[in-house]
């Protein structure tokens, strides 16, 4: 269920007062984030062009004397841990909020304090809208509340970043974490993930963006996406570049040590930073032809040669792509399970949605939630 963001947070603040008898110090409150474009690239310093949304997760918490105590209103406690000296936590979702703590130590000469903490969330996790980025972002504002330290919303990115590739041990980008600590509402947010310059594109008027929650979930911890990543370094080494982001297709052809299944990695990396560098001009010319075209040849390549997509992914886009009204759909997110993204004609949106919906239900048995976002802003705390 959607609250709107001020409900969230209240919600959050009450359901805090209930476990702990208290009223909470603070709330601090991150989005989730849908990418537009730019998939798998972010690893491999290329383009991405993500947007926050107004679903997300809200933090509310108070400071403690230790250990500190995370509650979700979803799953319960977690396992409890001391700020200052987290342990490896591998059971529950704790180490999302221990991964940061350990990440916000590692930046800071000061203690970092413990909490007591409750999350709220209109964020459905495993749905690939970054709910666990967000969780990390919203605990790394909460902690430097709670510690009484200044962070910029890029190094928290970043800290956040580290926190998943290098404690959960999810070797993710730096996209989801910028947009979800960056974003403007009403624009996108075209990254450069080897140089982190970014820009706000403006979202186009008259064209909204539908999530498609396929109701497959996925942990990205256990699925193929670090095999993902691997396969794009050695596919790197094979072409004798640091990156994929510095080859072309030029090149693909040229190197005996790459494999059939490297090339179609390679590929897919090279064609999808060019399709985000198109797609971000095409925003900035305000013109919403070439949109379509861009997010259904994003798809065909994450199913063909990234091979990330799944049955009930590429139903939903098949549904979506045939809906009135549709611009173009593609899977978003690390893939294995999760949703799709369409741009929808605005005054048309109402009827996409009751379409889709009834034909994917048809077509796979399965009732995927489905709902018009809109841009979101980026994390903050109250």
């Amino acid at each position: 269920m959607r609250y709107p963001l001020l409900m969230l947070q209240e919600r959050a603040a009450r359901l805090f007062a209930e476990r702990f008898g208290r009223a909470p110090e603070g709330v601090a409150y991150a989005p989730g984030r849908v990418n537009l474009i730019g998939e798998h690239t972010d690893y491999n310093e290329g383009f991405v062009l993500p947007t926050a949304i107004d679903r997300g997760i809200a933090v509310a918490f108070s400071r403690s004397e230790g250990p500190s105590v995370f509650v979700s209103s979803q799953y319960g406690e977690a396992e409890p841990f001391f700020a200052r000296e987290p342990e490896r936590i591998a059971r529950d979702w704790a180490r999302y909020a221990a991964g940061m703590a350990w990440a916000l130590q590692q930046e800071f000469e000061a203690p970092i304090a413990d909490v007591w903490a409750l999350t709220d969330a209109d964020l459905p996790a495993g749905s690939g809208l970054s709910s666990s980025a967000a969780l990390e972002v919203a605990v790394g504002l909460a902690l430097c509340r709670a510690s009484e330290l200044e962070i910029a919303p890029k190094k928290l990115a970043l800290l956040a970043q580290r926190a998943e590739s290098e404690y959960v041990g999810v070797r993710c980008g730096v996209m989801d974490m910028f947009a979800i600590a960056l974003s403007q509402k009403g624009s996108a947010l075209f990254l450069d993930t080897r140089s982190l310059e970014f820009e706000h594109v403006p979202l186009p008027q008259g064209v909204s963006i539908a999530i498609l929650d396929t109701g497959v979930r996925r942990e990205l911890a256990g699925s193929a996406y670090n095999q993902r990543r691997e396969e794009c370094a050695q596919a790197a080494v094979a072409l004798g570049v640091a990156s994929l982001r510095d080859s072309d297709e030029g090149m693909l052809g040229a190197s005996p040590l790459l494999s059939d299944l490297l090339l179609r990695r390679a590929r897919h990396v090279i064609r999808e930073n060019r399709r985000c560098k198109d797609f971000a001009a095409a925003l900035r010319a305000q013109s919403t032809e070439p949109l379509g075209r861009l997010l259904r040849e994003s798809h065909a390549s994450l199913r063909d040669d990234f091979e990330v997509s799944s049955p009930e992914l590429d139903a939903m886009v098949e549904c979506a792509v045939g809906a009135s009204g549709c611009l173009g759909a593609r899977m978003t997110g690390a893939g294995f399970g999760g949703s799709c993204l369409a741009l929808v004609e605005s005054e048309r949106a109402g009827g996409f949605l009751e379409e889709v919906r009834a034909a994917y239900f048809q077509r796979t048995g399965i009732e995927g939630e489905i709902w018009v976002c809109q841009s979101g802003t980026s994390a903050t705390v109250i």
